[in-house]
């Protein structure tokens, strides 16, 4: 291309290009985190979409079960989460100990939901805005809206294996799910191991099949 086509003097055409370039480059800096933040978002928004779909079946247990499988394992790294709600006492389970813990602690997350997401009453989720919180991760505030009251949900995300995914929640905005499963962990894994919180959760998703 001849810059001097435009019109203008070679070294201001020069000139002209470089500051193009820099502006294009601004523009994505700061785009990007819109964008990352707006696809935070949309996990966030297709994950409560098949909370309220599931509410809206009104089916048993065991549907719910099966319907919100799916939407909880694609929204949670629910691996990551199983390891950082097993505290430091992680690093000493034996590597089948960590297999079986994780595969039963999704589990259980699916069934805790199945348990708390029973029948709908006219609920809807509402995204209040984002927040940037650093080292890569988003912050998703909602709320969800009943007839009487508005809960606030806020969710962390970060970017896991090229995708945007749930690492905590934390109700009220500020009780941290992650948190309060460590603290409810802690005392098994102190006086029965690993092996005693894997059959304690196990218990707990047997019970979740009767609610």
């Amino acid at each position: 291309m001849n810059i001097g086509t435009f019109g203008l003097g070679g070294s201001t055409a020069r000139a002209l290009l470089r500051w193009l370039a820099a502006a294009a480059a601004t523009l994505a800096l700061i785009s990007s985190p819109v964008r990352a933040e707006q696809a935070a978002v949309e996990v966030v928004r297709q994950y409560q979409a098949a909370l309220i779909a599931t509410m809206q079946q009104g089916a048993a247990y065991e549907a719910r079960y099966r319907s919100l499988h799916d939407p909880v394992a694609k929204a949670f790294d629910l691996a990551f989460i199983a390891q950082r709600a097993a505290g430091p006492a992680w690093s000493g389970f034996t590597e089948p100990q960590k297999k079986k813990y994780a595969e039963v602690f999704a589990r259980y997350s699916v069934a805790q939901h199945a348990t708390r997401f029973k029948k709908f009453g006219g609920e809807r989720f509402e995204v209040l805005g984002t927040d940037d919180v650093g080292r890569g991760y988003v912050r998703v505030r909602t709320q969800i809206v009943t007839s009487s009251e508005r809960i606030q949900l806020d969710y962390l995300l970060s970017q896991r294996a090229g995708a945007w995914r749930i690492v905590d929640v934390f109700a009220k905005g500020a009780i941290s799910e992650v948190a309060t499963r460590r603290a409810d962990f802690a005392p098994v894994i102190q006086s029965q191991g690993a092996d005693g919180l894997i059959r304690e959760l196990e218990a707990k998703v047997a019970q979740a099949k009767s609610s």
